[in-house]
């Protein structure tokens, strides 16, 4: 394995606040090095970690994501209602309802049934992605290979957060040198893993670009995102070549101190050298 890469940490300059139910804090609760598949993907981000739990697979096969990263990374406007157990989503003109433990869900006044239901966990509302895009009328498919299941639109991680906490890493300011981004879309996670005694994320992800890339190309670039800002890897970090269909290894730890990491993204990206 590599060695840790020197982070570098940006200032936020605003994070959104949703209500208490949607937005408990929680370092991440998981087992010392434990490794978790790749699941979720919202355009060019793959969201492989968020709080206070990872997206994850529930027993009906559906991924589960939290009501706190439908608002601050797929930019809906969210609610819940602590004594009916409701949650509501608002995003594309259109209003979603589920209920804890229910398999109905509202769609602008009109019940409809799922094969699964919400859950309470860690204090979050975890909520099916797939019945989420149906109803809100968003783009998604879903890898067969991978099982990635990948959303898109213009309105899509558009957020203050994301502006204000990734707006110079995505200029391709901090890519040595600055602006030469050829791909987004060149190294797919495969997985993570979580080390709960360093508070340190391991991700792997797979050449996906179908030829070998030369030394100093690729750029699986990470972003640690926390109430106190982003971190990121050094620019600087070396760079080694990597086979058709080979595995890059990138480390990044939580540097800033006593806050919980909030996200974990990721782009696969391709320099232009």
């Amino acid at each position: 394995m590599k060695k840790k890469t020197k982070l570098l940490t940006l200032g936020l300059a605003a994070l959104l606040a949703v209500g208490s139910a949607a937005g408990i804090q929680s370092k991440p609760a998981q087992a010392a090095a434990k490794t978790y598949p790749a699941l979720l993907k919202i355009n060019d981000y793959y969201v492989l970690y968020t709080s206070p739990k990872a997206p994850y697979v529930d027993k009906q096969s559906r991924i589960m994501i939290p009501l706190r990263s439908i608002s601050e990374l797929v930019g809906a406007k969210v609610g819940y209602e602590a004594k009916a157990k409701k949650a509501t989503i608002v995003l594309n003109g259109k209003t979603v309802q589920f209920t804890i433990g229910s398999k109905t869900v509202t769609v602008d006044g009109s019940s409809a049934q799922m094969d699964t239901v919400p859950v309470l966990d860690k204090g979050s509302i975890f909520i099916p992605v797939s019945v989420l895009s149906k109803h809100l009328g968003i783009k998604s498919s879903i890898d067969p290979k991978t099982k990635i299941y990948s959303m898109t639109g213009d309105n899509l991680m558009q957020t203050d957060m994301i502006k204000y906490a990734l707006e110079d890493t995505e200029t391709g300011a901090m890519v040595t040198p600055p602006g030469k981004i050829a791909s987004n879309n060149a190294f797919a996670p495969v997985s993570y893993t979580y080390d709960d005694k360093k508070d340190s994320f391991t991700i792997k992800a797979k050449n996906i670009t179908g030829t070998d890339v030369p030394k100093g190309e690729a750029d699986v670039a990470a972003y640690l995102v926390t109430d106190a800002g982003v971190q990121f890897l050094n620019p600087k970090r070396e760079r080694p070549a990597v086979k058709k269909d080979g595995i890059v290894t990138e480390s990044i730890q939580n540097g800033a101190i006593g806050e919980d990491v909030n996200y974990l993204l990721v782009k696969g990206r391709l320099l232009d050298r």
